[in-house]
């Protein structure tokens, strides 16, 4: 088994994943792109389906949500810490909290739990898979027996 991340290479994760975010703030597919290794597939909160299909599919995803998400109004993301960081040798894992909220004319807010997957490509590390789901209120309740 490959040697555990580094803590250097933990932190390199951690700013991947701000800069995810930070560049969806800016509505740039460009930086979010350059964030991706090109096999790179998105279970994204409000899509339904995996988006996979390499930068053509992603763009043309990207190109609807940006414009969805600029039509609904004023955005804000706030990553939460603790972003926890485990990995062996190129592959690492990051799992951590964020909430949004949209404000008028579209006013929706949220908590999302979510799991981001990287690769170290050349020296930088690079999200391979990315998966958001909201933050179940509970287990529900059972009434059989």
């Amino acid at each position: 088994m490959a040697d555990e991340l580094s803590a250097a290479d933990q932190q390199a994760v951690i700013d991947l994943v701000h800069r995810i975010y930070e560049s969806y703030l800016k509505f740039n597919p460009n930086l979010l792109e350059a964030c991706d290794t090109d096999d790179c597939t998105i279970w994204d909160l409000f899509e339904p389906d995996l988006v996979r299909g390499g930068p053509k599919a992603r763009a043309e995803f990207r190109s609807k949500d940006m414009t969805d998400s600029r039509k609904r109004g004023p955005l804000t993301i706030d990553v939460h810490d603790p972003i926890v960081v485990d990995g062996w040798g190129d592959v690492a894992f990051a799992r951590y909290y964020l909430s949004y909220e949209f404000k008028p004319p579209g006013a929706l807010a949220g908590e999302v739990r979510v799991t981001t997957i990287a690769r170290k490509i050349d020296g930088e590390w690079r999200r391979v898979h990315h998966h958001e789901a909201h933050v179940p209120a509970g287990r529900p309740a059972f009434s059989g027996s």
